[in-house]
């Protein structure tokens, strides 16, 4: 009888040591995929970087707990409520290494995917895809699950364009590992650095291997910037209270590294997003 309960004691024993184990384990490789993130364009007199707290990992918590309804949520695979509800853009910016096209722009039947094409009318010989909203929001939390091309040299972006002449970059994600938070403010631009506040978050993975969320909680006096359901960014603002259309967009140039001699079949796939009224 002795003998069997202290076998039982030691088999008892060295589960518990496993599970601490496998615990240590768990707990490394979450450290070991926390961003850096550092504090890129300087604090304006309308938007200033402040550090994440308990408060702001609640409130995304609760948006993302399943226990809220959204407004408007899509996976594109619906063609009659993408040909309503968003337009594919078509431009030529010579500031770019790329036109857009809406021959770059595939919806459904799971996903949107934004493809970069050979275009020989362009001026760079290329087009990549860009969708905006027909529809606008004011306020809320809005969630992007992306995955970003597996190459340099693509601006693989999710933000919003307020009617107030504000631009909230949500996500511009260069490969492999780099995500750009940003805040423009439009009224009176000049190309300067006066007119954008912000954060850069460096990954320790690639994020063009899976698909990732990307999220914003946009409240009249703040925003919390969040991936993956965890807060990495957060401002207060002034301004930025004009309703806004969503946009999702690929663009070639300086980003994350030289553009590939040809980059065709390199593009970012969006499998749903999310909108919820604040």
């Amino acid at each position: 009888m002795f003998t069997e309960l202290r076998t039982r004691g030691l088999k008892l024993i060295l589960r518990l040591l496993a599970s601490c184990v496998v615990l240590s384990l768990q707990l490394a490789s979450v450290s070991a995929q926390a961003p850096k993130v550092s504090w890129g364009n300087p604090d304006q007199p309308w938007g200033v970087r402040r550090p994440v707290t308990a408060a702001d990992r609640a409130l995304i918590a609760s948006y993302r707990s399943g226990q809220k309804h959204p407004a408007y949520s899509t996976n594109f695979a619906d063609d009659a409520d993408f040909n309503q509800k968003w337009a594919a853009q078509t431009d030529e910016r010579t500031d770019l290494a790329s036109c857009r096209e809406p021959a770059s722009v595939t919806a459904g039947p799971t996903q949107l995917r934004l493809r970069t094409l050979a275009a020989p009318a362009c001026h760079s010989k290329f087009s990549t895809g860009s969708i905006w909203s027909k529809f606008k929001q004011r306020y809320g939390f809005f969630e992007a699950s992306i995955r970003i091309a597996d190459s340099p040299g693509l601006n693989n972006a999710f933000w919003l364009v307020t009617d107030d002449k504000f631009e909230i970059d949500i996500a511009e994600v260069h490969f492999p590992d780099d995500l750009h938070i940003t805040l423009h403010n439009n009224n009176n631009w000049t190309p300067s650095p006066d007119h954008a506040v912000g954060f850069d978050v460096k990954y320790p993975i690639n994020l063009s291997k899976d698909y990732h969320d990307y999220g914003v909680l946009w409240k009249p006096t703040e925003l919390i910037f969040e991936v993956d359901g965890e807060p990495v960014a957060a401002m207060t603002i002034k301004g930025a209270s004009g309703t806004a259309d969503v946009r999702l967009s690929t663009a070639l140039g300086d980003f994350g590294g030289k553009i590939p001699a040809n980059p065709v079949g390199h593009e970012m796939d969006v499998r749903s997003l999310r909108i919820f009224n604040l």
